[in-house]
């Protein structure tokens, strides 16, 4: 990383609240696909940065989750779409997060090396095959033509369409700063 994790034994009166938001909670429950914690107690992923600037930082924090655990996307849907992103960026961390959320939330071995290689998994149902059509149309495109769109808001409805670009926005957000910083997975 190119930027020093925090110890959690330097944290300012600012970072503390961010950090126990990390710490605490459905984010370290038993079962949690992944820790944004090590063994030291210090943050990794989007959280290793984004303590830096306890003010960005703690915004980010809130729609991660919103997007996380307030969307009424299916999960599965979600980790396709966030996968899908990850696998654009290339972004480790982002796929070594997702691959166990996704795993987590019901997709096999066969689904992960789909999203891989940018195919459909077998098996979707009619949401996730249009999460996972959409997703890729914005990637690609940046937009979505009107008949994409028709087909979209068809399946999702316009709020499941906000919170389908707002996912696609945020984690394409998350891959950028992770890349910047250099952010990886843990060993």
């Amino acid at each position: 990383m190119r930027v020093d994790a925090v110890d959690p034994a330097d944290l300012s009166a600012a970072q503390q609240p961010l950090y126990d938001l990390y710490t605490t909670g459905r984010r370290v429950a038993p079962g949690s696909p992944f820790t944004l914690v090590d063994a030291d107690g210090r943050l990794q992923g989007p959280a290793a940065i984004w303590i830096t600037h306890p003010t960005f930082g703690t915004a980010l924090q809130q729609l991660g989750s919103t997007v996380r655990w307030e969307s009424a996307l299916p999960v599965r849907a979600r980790e396709i779409a966030i996968l899908l992103v990850g696998h654009h960026h290339e972004s480790a961390f982002e796929l070594y997060a997702h691959r166990l959320a996704g795993a987590a939330a019901g997709l096999t071995p066969d689904d992960l090396t789909a999203l891989s290689e940018g195919t459909e998994p077998a098996e979707a149902t009619e949401v996730e095959s249009c999460v996972f059509r959409t997703t890729a149309s914005m990637l690609r495109n940046r937009t979505l033509t009107d008949d994409e769109f028709r087909d979209a808001t068809t399946v999702l409805g316009a709020p499941g369409l906000l919170e389908l670009t707002t996912i696609v926005g945020y984690y394409n957000l998350v891959a950028l700063q992770l890349a910047v910083f250099d952010v990886q997975p843990p060993a």
